[in-house]
């Protein structure tokens, strides 16, 4: 399996203490994968593995005047690491390399099988930006957009902010103080500033360009997902309309036929025809379906009010998160986008 970063470091099962931190039997190599984190002592050459897929949350803490990083489990058990760089003849914690190893967990863990468009390190913010909360409430961490949502995850707290790209009402690049950043305004009346950071002479400062540049692909990404949305839209529409279209021409429909019009996969088709036959009078005639005329009309506003009943039952069964407004299913007690409880 690939190799997708490997560097001296230190590694630790729960919460260390400072001595259990700098001992030579928790140093070694640290490695990551696209499904492991593993690690190997110098000492005993153990290896030892931790599934991503069991990762739950993560997080940089600071302990001993060494930023390291914490992976929780839902079983709440706790890995701690960082890496190290060498310095002369010997190695010491590095705060970019630890940000760097940060950066490729998050998209490892949380967004494995997504196509990334857009990311950095950057600054997040619950409403528009104001000049006192670039001290006051700095909330740094890691952006990445997809084609589908933008993504952060802060360095320092538990949980996760994910905005679908759909639910973007207006994007503005806006000017506070000196700090240019883009502010997302939601369908559902919030509104969320970010901008991205670059590094320099060991800080993290504001980085104009490409600020721009996420406001580029984030516009790019909002007209790309509503013609791709609109097009679905106009799809289904035509699939309805053909199989309207087929049943008031035809007495026999080929069962083939009438499935790829409905978008159906196999196996749900097949349980779903012979009910259909049974409530509306038709026949089923080896791969052809016998229709009555007298029934069509019923069994069209059957399947438009299915449709309907399908979309009432999603929402039904979804609230919005009232610290972050994403809509999360209402039997989930903490929030998968912000981690506060509801």
């Amino acid at each position: 399996m690939a190799t997708l970063y490997e560097s001296h470091g230190s590694f630790n099962t729960g919460i260390p203490s400072f001595r259990q931190l700098v001992s030579k039997r928790s140093k070694g190599t640290i490695i990551l994968s696209e499904t492991f984190l593993s690690f190997e002592s110098l000492v005993d050459r153990i290896l030892f593995k931790v599934k991503l897929s069991e990762v739950q949350d993560i997080c940089i803490k600071n302990r001993s005047n060494i930023n390291l990083i914490e992976l929780q489990t839902p079983h709440q058990t706790v890995y701690t690491l960082y890496p190290m760089k060498k310095k002369n003849n010997s190695y010491s914690p590095s705060k970019e390399m630890t940000l760097e190893l940060f950066g490729q967990l998050t998209r490892l863990i949380f967004m494995k099988d997504q196509t990334i468009l857009f990311d950095a390190i950057g600054g997040f913010y619950f409403g528009p930006l104001r000049s006192y909360d670039l001290k006051e409430m700095m909330i740094q961490g890691h952006i990445f957009l997809t084609e589908n949502y933008i993504f952060f995850k802060s360095f320092n707290s538990e949980g996760i902010n994910k905005i679908e790209v759909l639910d973007f009402k207006d994007i503005t690049m806006e000017i506070e103080g000196s700090t240019t950043y883009v502010k997302i305004g939601t369908s559902g009346g919030k509104t969320y500033s970010l901008f991205p950071l670059k590094k320099q002479r060991r800080k993290l400062v504001k980085d104009k360009v490409k600020t721009e540049k996420l406001y580029d692909v984030l516009n790019q990404a909002k007209m790309y997902k509503e013609s791709e949305h609109i097009n679905l839209q106009k799809n289904e529409k035509d699939k309805f309309k053909q199989l309207k279209t087929m049943l008031n021409v035809s007495n026999r429909l080929k069962l083939k036929m009438m499935r790829t019009a409905l978008g159906l996969e196999k196996e749900s088709f097949n349980n779903f025809i012979f009910e259909w036959a049974k409530k509306f009078k038709f026949t089923i005639d080896g791969d052809y379906l016998i229709i009555n005329k007298e029934t069509i009309s019923a069994f069209l506003n059957y399947l438009k009010s299915l449709e309907s009943d399908n979309q009432d039952s999603v929402e039904e069964n979804k609230s919005k998160c009232s610290f972050c407004g994403n809509m999360i299913d209402i039997k989930i007690p903490v929030c998968p986008y912000c981690g506060n409880k509801n």
